[in-house]
């Protein structure tokens, strides 16, 4: 669900198509993906996809994710290619919001229920997209002198201070579950440190950053692209792809419980195409749970910010926080059973 207003309707719509795009518009229909706010717009020259992103995001921010895109597209990997504007741009600036258009693409979106043969193969697709953007130059985040910035005191004096918030929301009926998550998390804290030595020695690459279901296009039996690269950096590789089994499908939205045996076949899928180290796998669910354990995503916007989603995002919260308990209390047997493979 987006996150915020539209600072768009028809009319505008059409105007911008016309004016910036030389496109002429016929109809639209809103679509119900991600943070931003995204259109099917269809016109006389054909179906295009328009997205108007969040107020904090800025036009060098699409020109970089457009030319990640054109870069996978002239090597044939599927994405949307991104439309320019009469004057050669990628996007424009209209009421404080960049707004882009890029090519529609036919096809489904999941959530958290990619169907299981799909989510083997967005492995693959996940590992092809590896080996191409290996060498692709983008910022590294993530690394070891990230984790050794990160004070374990200041992150928990965050769920402090949610803690305290809460305190004056007694009366919600979420209270109980939402100070159990936050106390659990703000303990964990206690971890983190023996955590970062993870950070060392395992395989970054430019990619991504938000691979999950609702960013593949999908057939009844295929993936026809895969969307918003507005997240790419360069990053550890298998931090993606344990944030991309859990949150494409892997683990159910209504039982945390990890298969670690599918989510091994789904590591075994990726490295069919991009290589992993024993490091890589063994510090797999510690670089998963060093980034996990520190969010405070969905109780914020629920407690703080009142976001008009909250209720939504506080459920995803939950759901996280579940996932978080799970890994923590298996993660020694998830890298034992990862890197068995490699024997």
């Amino acid at each position: 669900m987006a996150l915020e207003k539209s600072v768009l309707d028809r009319d505008k719509i059409s105007m911008l198509l016309q004016t910036e795009y030389g496109l002429h518009f016929i109809d639209h229909k809103k679509l119900a993906l991600g943070s931003a706010n995204c259109y099917k717009v269809r016109c006389e020259e054909g179906d295009f996809f328009l997205k108007e992103y969040q107020s904090d995001f800025t036009m060098d921010r699409v020109d970089r994710e457009a030319d990640l895109v054109s870069y996978l597209r002239v090597r044939c990997f599927p994405v949307a290619g991104f439309v320019k504007t009469l004057n050669g741009g990628h996007a424009v600036l209209y009421e404080g919001h960049v707004v882009s258009v890029q090519d529609y693409v036919e096809g489904r979106t999941y959530l958290n229920d990619l169907p299981h043969t799909l989510l083997m193969k967005s492995a693959g697709y996940l590992g092809r997209l590896h080996t191409l953007l290996k060498d692709y130059p983008l910022e590294t985040e993530m690394d070891y002198r990230w984790a050794e910035s990160i004070s374990s005191e200041a992150v928990a004096r965050k769920f402090d201070a949610l803690l305290v918030t809460l305190e004056e929301e007694r009366s919600d009926p979420q209270y109980a579950k939402i100070r159990e998550d936050l106390i659990f998390k703000k303990n964990l804290m206690a971890c983190i440190d023996d955590w970062k030595q993870f950070f060392r020695g395992i395989t970054f690459s430019a990619t991504h950053g938000d691979y999950t279901a609702c960013q593949l296009i999908c057939g009844e039996d295929d993936i026809r692209a895969i969307i918003d690269f507005s997240s790419a950096g360069r990053l550890p590789v298998v931090w993606e792809i344990m944030r991309s089994y859990i949150q494409s499908g892997g683990v159910s939205r209504s039982d945390t419980k990890l298969d670690v045996e599918d989510l091994a076949a789904y590591v075994a899928e990726y490295m069919k195409y991009a290589p992993l180290s024993r490091r890589d796998l063994e510090a797999m669910p510690y670089l998963y749970l060093f980034q996990l354990t520190q969010s405070s995503y969905g109780y914020k916007e629920y407690l703080v910010t009142k976001t008009e989603n909250r209720e939504a995002l506080l459920d995803f919260a939950f759901w996280r926080t579940g996932i978080c308990r799970e890994i923590y209390g298996r993660a020694k047997e998830i890298s034992n059973v990862l890197t068995a493979s490699m024997n």
